[in-house]
């Protein structure tokens, strides 16, 4: 039942970035955006844990083309973390810097908004979805 707020969240996940043309083949940088997303989930120790890096990525994509008082994401995983480690602890702590890896991994590839911000936020939220219909089953491995 905890994941249901994140299952929502995740399902209302949508690019809001304008599309724009680009010298970069569009096709090539999704299934390059989309095998680095998977690369990355092979060193997450759990489902929650890619969740809360996804979101982190999703958080710096967003602040960087609106701004930086847009808080959608960070507040989206504040409640992930306060349902899945409601106290202090050293799980929060494993959130938080997956949380924060992911932030500091879109830092390092964009530094402003470019049009391929669109097709990296419609990877990741193709990923959110993924991982929330994964957490939402309940004959899934734990």
């Amino acid at each position: 039942m905890k994941y249901v707020l994140v299952i929502v969240a995740l399902c209302l996940f949508s690019p809001v970035f304008a599309q724009e043309t680009s010298s970069t083949d569009p096709e090539k940088h999704a299934e390059t955006i989309n095998r680095e997303i998977d690369q990355n989930m092979v060193t997450m120790s759990n489902l929650v844990e890619a969740l809360a890096n996804n979101l982190g990525q999703l958080h710096y994509l967003r602040t960087l083309c609106y701004s930086d008082r847009d808080q959608k994401w960070r507040n989206t995983a504040a409640n992930l973390m306060n349902l899945e480690a409601p106290k202090p602890s050293a799980r929060r702590k494993q959130l938080i810097r997956a949380f924060n890896n992911g932030y500091y991994m879109q830092k390092e590839r964009y530094q402003t908004c470019e049009p391929t911000v669109s097709i990296d936020v419609a990877a990741l939220a193709e990923n959110g979805r993924r991982l929330s219909l994964m957490l939402a089953d309940p004959y899934r491995e734990q």
